[in-house]
């Protein structure tokens, strides 16, 4: 289901199921044989070409039918498990007539075009218009570009189906986040059908590892090569023949440790390829964040053959560096930033994604053969990691990662100056769309800003001081529009709140408490860090964007507090002296004083001191005043 969410097989799945619910049997999983998933739909299909559960007893071919099943020897009681797994899923569907299956499939397909018209299309591509066929597999050089135009493949160029508008968007391979309990009814089965990747739950290390030994000996005879496993990997997600379930597994390494010596009389302790020591490096301004879960903390990645990471960027567009501990390869296909609107376009057609942009598609975990991209005109890289070797993936480039079996590699994130202003545009996109941030980038800046501005050369400053005014200029707008608005209330992070105090003295117990200088706006689930207005009655936090829209909708401002970190004079403080070291560097004069918001009391007057040293003898000095 990586590539489309419907072959032979989930249509053979999906008519099993319905013929279960109808018994009043739900399977929310597949029986599981030595930590694998039992491929239902197939079991069904050979056991009938053998002549039936009968024939298949009388015979003793159950051995035989294990093997077929490619069921690992080692699994334990593997036989009896198949057994039971007939009788409890198999046994009542396969003494309906022929009659009864054609109805089940009617009914199935009937459900399928029902949720492909609330979601989306489920295959990807319209069979009227191209057919899509099995690409051959080859060794492709590392760094290849454009690859290899094959004879097969894509028939005619993608083209978008023509459909009736309708309200609302259509998104494919998407779930969707509100479903009525008449919609659930009504696609039946089907109902979770776009999702291809499921939570597991957690197990050992050990555990994982004998799973990770019977997937390989399920899929190979043998040990195979990069090339054989990418050749079967893209023959099982296009054909969609078979059912094979793989798993992955992510450790935080700040609960159960890194694989990278940490002790100080370690070996490479400190060295600083360590992914432990990165994220505090010199040139990597994450290191201003602190510890950030996901971010600058390393990650553990436990994979088997066929565990995949689908196409996709970094959500802030971060780079990355992951390393490789041991087991075996990694085969990396990237694709480049500068592709984006390329890809975006690529995507789009050939999906189907009615109303979505491409990239978005991107997001709900789908894979594309690089062959396809590559003949569409999308340039793809590509690359087999080793174990003991790094790959650094550059910010704002998508990637795709197919393990060889099992292994375990770590990985982290870094960045440089450069990468500020393409963070800062992607926080607004995410803000937009209502996308949680793993750090405020308003911290970050704030951070780096504040810690730069003690050294006589900070050489991030020219790269952030535009980013620092125009975060200062909307800041200080929203709030001046927030108190024309009539929000008067207003307290500093951790300030004491006198009004709390009954006539005894005593504090009065308060119905909402700021837990954290540092809450989500309930609306858009952007991180506040700057400010953040608070409906103290209903421990609700709005950013203040979003506090607007409220009180404009409620026409009031009752129960609303701004809560801030930074008051005017210090945020105008600040930008002001990095906006004099910029100007000061770079030899010109640079007047970076913002009016003070009106209404609010008197404010100190801001100045910028500008040394007559840097001011040549041709320079007419201007006054300001206010």
């Amino acid at each position: 289901k990586l590539s489309r969410r419907w072959g032979p097989n989930v249509q053979r799945l999906a008519c099993i199921k319905k013929h279960l619910k109808s018994q009043g049997i739900t399977m929310e999983e597949l029986p599981l044989i030595g930590g694998c998933e039992l491929d239902l739909a197939c079991f069904f299909q050979l056991i009938n070409e053998m002549g039936g559960m009968q024939q298949v007893t009388d015979l003793k071919k159950w051995n035989k039918l294990a093997d077929m099943l490619r069921i690992p020897k080692t699994a334990q009681d593997r036989l009896a498990k198949l057994q039971e797994a007939y009788c409890q899923y198999l046994l009542s569907y396969d003494s309906l007539s022929a009659e009864e299956h054609k109805r089940l499939e009617k009914e199935v397909l009937l459900e399928k075009e029902i949720l492909e018209k609330r979601r989306g299309p489920l295959e990807g591509h319209s069979d009227n218009n191209y057919e899509f066929q099995s690409l051959p597999r080859y060794e492709p050089k590392n760094g290849l570009i454009n690859g290899v135009v094959h004879k097969n493949g894509f028939r005619n160029k993608a083209k978008e189906v023509e459909v009736p508008q309708k309200t609302g968007r259509r998104r494919l391979f998407s779930q969707e986040k509100e479903t009525t309990m008449e919609e659930e009814e009504e696609v039946g089965v089907l109902c979770d059908l776009h999702k291809c990747i499921y939570k597991g739950r957690s197990v050992s290390l050990t555990t994982f590892y004998r799973t990770a030994r019977n997937v390989m000996s399920m899929c190979f005879s043998k040990d195979p090569t990069a090339a054989e496993i990418e050749q079967e990997y893209w023959r099982l997600v296009e054909q969609k023949d078979c059912h094979v379930a793989v798993h992955c597994g992510k450790v935080d390494t700040n609960t159960h440790g890194s694989g990278f010596p940490v002790g100080k009389s370690e070996p490479f302790s400190r060295h600083g390829w360590n992914l432990t020591v990165l994220p505090n490096n010199t040139g990597s301004i994450l290191r201003h964040l602190g510890a950030v879960p996901g971010v600058t903390i390393p990650w553990l990645n436990i994979g088997m053959v066929f565990s995949t990471s689908c196409w996709s960027r970094d959500q802030n567009h971060l780079p990355y560096i992951d390393y490789l501990h041991t087991g075996a390869d990694c085969i990396w296909y990237c694709i480049p930033a500068a592709e984006e609107k390329k890809l975006d376009k690529v995507v789009h057609t050939l999906l189907q994604a009615n109303g979505t942009p491409g990239l978005e598609m991107l997001e709900s975990n789908v894979m594309i053969a690089p062959e396809i991209l590559c003949k569409e005109g999308v340039k793809v890289h590509r690359t087999v990691q080793q174990s003991g070797q790094f790959v650094v993936c550059f910010p704002g480039s998508f990637m795709s990662k197919v393990c060889c079996g099992y292994n375990v590699s770590e990985t982290v994130h870094f960045a440089t100056t450069q990468w500020t202003s393409m963070g800062f545009k992607t926080a607004k996109e995410m803000k937009r769309r209502h996308i949680p941030k793993p750090f405020s980038m308003e911290k970050l800046l704030y951070q780096i800003a504040t810690a730069e501005a003690k050294k006589e050369n900070g050489s991030a400053l020219s790269t952030i001081s535009a980013l620092l005014r125009e975060l200062r200029d909307t800041e200080l707008r929203q709030r001046r529009q927030l108190y024309e608005a009539g929000l008067h209330s207003s307290a500093r992070y951790g300030s004491h709140d006198n009004s709390s105090l009954g006539v005894d003295g005593k504090k009065k117990p308060r119905k909402w408490q700021l837990e954290t200088s540092e809450r989500r706006c309930q609306i858009c689930q952007h991180l506040c860090y700057l400010s953040m207005v608070v409906q103290e009655n209903e421990n609700v936090v709005f950013c203040l964007e979003c506090a607007q829209r409220h009180v404009e909708k409620q026409k009031s401002c009752r129960g609303l507090k701004l809560m801030y970190r930074y008051d005017e004079e210090q945020i105008i403080s600040l930008v002001n002296q990095i906006c004099g070291k910029v100007s000061g560097k770079n030899g010109t004069i640079e007047i970076c004083i913002s009016k003070p918001t009106p209404k609010r009391g008197p404010r100190k007057r801001a100045t910028l001191d500008v040394p007559s040293s840097r001011l040549s003898s041709s320079s007419s000095s201007k006054s300001a005043s206010s």
